[in-house]
């Protein structure tokens, strides 16, 4: 049962905390900012209406804040809470009240909490900036950072054997003498292929748990069908097996964070983990919305996303996107230009070596993407649409030339293919462009222009709240396994960082908060 269990605070307990308690500490300008309240409509609905009465979940709220403000965990915050003043203070405990454990506040962040309970508590946070005109809807900026998955990464014959003997632990829980029966086994018979052998590749490791997976199968088929935990570790390890002997990209790479995902960041530079893809107010740097993904999904994946979540949410629609040149899809470019919001994103460049063929950039487009002049200044509005499967699933625009022009033209043998028996490959040039190309005309007017390289030069305030929600918030490192753990970590990052800078901008603002 939801119960609000705030501190009495007696006449000399306010005295000490009148005395000792700075009017300009941080939690001070806080308390003073925000009203928690609202945390008892966001919970109420993970109470019951019998019960015992719970700790006050404002309360609890607040420690967790405490925790990703000053970078502590659950047993480094209670011994704060034990001798920290503005701590007891900031959570309206009394000198002599108790502190709840941490296993208390493992048991509400468990239990209690949702995925949706932690997106509340920061739209919250947004909607006070909102309230206190601090965000603004000139130009908003997207970009992502990593974030380490909260596990160790084995080499595959140990993820292999992590896994299948995940699934033994699972199977001794209602057949113990089997799971010993197959561990005996499989050890016995991995054992035998290193005497044959000196060096056993993973492939053969993952043959022979393959192997006791389907045995495993046959004789636990009616446990497979109602045991939730069983089935659970049942399918990571199968699914590992499936992926690594089938060579597919989006692999496990831990056991203990299954959804945790690797990929290269740049040549050489593997990232492990997960993403923090955020979309920041130019002009407060407040993050207005994020998304948090397994690190190998494509950053641009996620800009439609964010800028919509920040108009749904809070009917904020801006100006301009800046973002680096990854986001720069013609799909993502074809939205900002469809909703009128400018797009501040570097093209590819093209690179600087001499071809022997003509290049996209060399033939000159119309603005409606309706006509196209060639090298040669022969322009043709003949086109056909089409759907193209492979490799982008995506629908082109197909512009066919004059057979008799490209024939009698002098730079033919740059621009139509020539096969090894000396033919060119079609009569006449057809250049193939996605059908929203005129997105990315349109933006390749505006990159040369001064306006376009202030803004993107402005791209490094994202790059400061990700270093601030690393240095001072723990960011760097997930806390919790799996995605959802990833999500409440990384955002309760997000909604420290957001506090931290509404308080200064308010402060530099000359801002009067009550009761400071």
């Amino acid at each position: 049962m939801l119960k609000k269990t705030k501190g009495q605070l007696d006449l000399f307990d306010y005295m000490i905390f009148e005395k000792l308690i700075p009017k300009d500490h941080l939690l001070v300008k806080i308390d003073n900012i925000i009203d928690f309240n609202f945390v008892y409509d966001m919970i109420n609905d993970r109470y019951s209406s019998l019960g015992r009465g719970s700790k006050d979940p404002v309360m609890l709220i607040k420690i967790f804040l405490l925790e990703y403000l000053y970078n502590l965990s659950d047993v480094k915050v209670v011994k704060r809470i034990q001798t920290d003043i503005v701590f007891r203070w900031f959570l309206d405990l009394g000198l002599n009240d108790s502190v709840p454990d941490d296993t208390t506040l493992s048991h509400f962040r468990v239990n209690r909490l949702k995925e949706e309970h932690y997106e509340k508590f920061f739209n919250e946070v947004v909607l006070k900036c909102i309230e206190y005109d601090l965000i603004k809807t000139n130009r908003y900026i997207i970009d992502s950072t990593d974030v380490e998955a909260n596990t160790n990464y084995p080499s595959e014959k140990k993820l292999a054997r992590s896994a299948f003997n995940k699934v033994l632990k699972e199977v001794s829980k209602f057949n113990e003498a089997l799971s010993v029966k197959l561990s005996n086994e499989i050890e016995l018979e991995i054992d035998e292929e290193y005497e044959k052998n000196a060096k056993v590749s993973w492939r053969k490791h993952f043959e022979i748990t393959l192997k006791y997976l389907n045995l495993l199968y046959i004789k636990t088929y009616d446990e497979l069908q109602n045991n939730e935990k069983y089935i659970e570790s049942f399918g990571i390890c199968y699914d590992l097996l499936f992926q690594y002997t089938n060579k597919k990209a989006d692999k496990i790479v831990s056991i203990v964070d299954p959804d945790a995902r690797v990929a290269h960041k740049s040549p050489g530079n593997i990232k492990r983990g997960y993403k923090n893809h955020i979309i920041v107010d130019e002009d407060s740097e407040i993050i207005l919305s994020s998304s948090q993904t397994p690190f190998n999904v494509g950053d641009q994946k996620k800009l439609v996303e964010l800028v919509q979540n920040t108009e749904e949410r809070f009917k904020l629609i801006p100006d301009e996107i800046s973002a680096d040149k990854v986001y720069g899809s013609t799909a993502n470019r074809a939205f900002l230009m469809d909703n009128n919001i400018t797009s501040n994103i570097a093209l590819y460049k093209e690179r600087d070596t001499k071809r022997d063929y003509f290049s996209i950039n060399d033939y000159v487009f119309s603005k409606d993407l309706k006509t196209v002049k060639c090298p040669n200044n022969i322009k043709t509005s003949k086109f056909k649409i089409k759907y193209q499967k492979k490799p982008h699933n995506r629908e082109v625009k197909v512009f066919e030339f004059n057979p008799k022009h490209c024939s009698e033209c002098p730079l033919i043998e740059k621009c139509i293919y020539k096969m090894k028996n000396g033919r060119f490959a079609s009569s006449g040039k057809k250049l193939i462009v996605n059908s929203r190309y005129d997105a990315v005309i349109n933006d390749r007017d505006r990159v040369n222009t001064e306006a376009f390289i202030a803004a993107y030069n402005k791209r490094y305030k994202v790059e400061r709240r990700f270093a601030t929600m690393v240095r001072n918030h723990g960011l760097r490192r997930c806390r919790y396994v799996k995605l959802a753990g990833a999500k409440k970590h990384i955002t309760m990052a997000n909604i420290a960082c957001n506090i931290v800078r509404m308080v200064k901008l308010l402060n530099n603002q000359n801002f009067i908060v009550p009761g400071i």
